[in-house]
């Protein structure tokens, strides 16, 4: 029941994009309605990846070079070790992603299913 709770923000917005779909299909054909769903469940695919990419430091033990004539720069010298404890950290995947993988996969089943 707490995961239930967890995420139910996530659930309603699915929710809510099911009811204005079933909405729009007074005017719409279903292969309309369903294409859309498709294309915002990619979006929020998307979002997913990128949230999950924003925890992963890629960008961890980039330096900034100095040029000729410049001194040396304090953040030039970082150790190999915090870079690779950064880098061998696990996969976090936080309550946005969570959000997006949710109504993302939501939609593309159903998406799917009503196509076929």
């Amino acid at each position: 029941m707490k995961k239930v709770k967890q995420y139910r923000w996530a659930l309603l917005t699915l929710v809510i994009i099911v009811a204005v779909g079933l909405l729009v299909l007074l005017w719409q054909p279903l292969i309309v309605v369903a294409n859309v769903w498709f294309m915002i469940g990619l979006v929020f695919l998307i979002g997913a990846a990128f949230f999950v990419l924003e925890k992963g430091h890629l960008f961890a033990g980039w330096r900034r070079r100095r040029h000729k004539g410049e001194e040396s720069l304090p953040e030039e010298k970082i150790s190999v070790r915090e870079v690779a404890s950064l880098k061998n950290a696990p996969i976090v995947v936080n309550k946005y992603a969570w959000f997006c993988l949710i109504n993302a996969i939501g939609l593309i089943v159903l998406s799917i299913i009503l196509t076929i």
